[in-house]
């Protein structure tokens, strides 16, 4: 009795997301493509100010990761793990999981689209953030928590008392005192 294998464009090919040591994310991008993998590393232009100029650099959009497209069979997922500098493939229980397309080409167009793309931090609690937006716009508050789902509590002092509010987190910026 002889198994058959399933032809290769029956082979679901999707995107995984690959955990690699800090500031090697390029290394291993060119690594993984020598091994004839599509590898997406997006990465936008930053500022870095040396001691006599200002330099443009390319930095990567998530520090630590690239994404790689494949089927992901047994030989590929060692061929990716076995790579120096590969960290891991990002997953729940040791099972990598896959990326959705979509959510990839929207990075891929984001990046070629605009110069200003930048990685971007939620407010966390005990950051300083200026309202933007809303009722409350131009106050100066504190993030006290971080619940589930896109909202923020911010504490804000108005006479010696504390008012919150519940935010949306496109209301706030973080506030980077004068």
């Amino acid at each position: 009795m002889e198994i058959e294998k399933a032809p290769p464009s029956a082979i679901r090919v999707k995107w995984y997301a690959v955990h690699v040591m800090s500031r090697h994310e390029r290394k291993v991008a060119e690594k993984l493509r020598r091994r004839d993998l599509e590898v997406f590393l997006p990465e936008y232009q930053s500022r870095s100010k040396r001691k006599d100029r200002v330099k443009m650099i390319s930095r990567p959009l998530f520090p630590g990761y690239l994404f790689v497209r494949t089927a992901l069979g047994p030989d590929e997922r060692i061929a990716i793990l076995q790579t120096p500098s590969v960290v891991r493939l990002v997953g729940v229980n040791n099972r990598p999981l896959p990326i959705p397309d979509g959510q990839i080409e929207s990075v891929r167009l984001l990046v070629n689209s605009t110069e200003d793309a930048r990685p971007e931090k939620k407010p966390g609690p005990g950051q300083k953030v200026l309202v933007i937006d809303g009722p409350l716009k131009g106050v100066v508050g504190v993030v006290e928590k971080t619940p589930r789902g896109e909202k923020i509590i911010v504490s804000v002092d108005l006479l010696s008392r504390s008012v919150s509010a519940s935010l949306g987190v496109a209301s706030v910026s973080p506030f980077l005192d004068p």
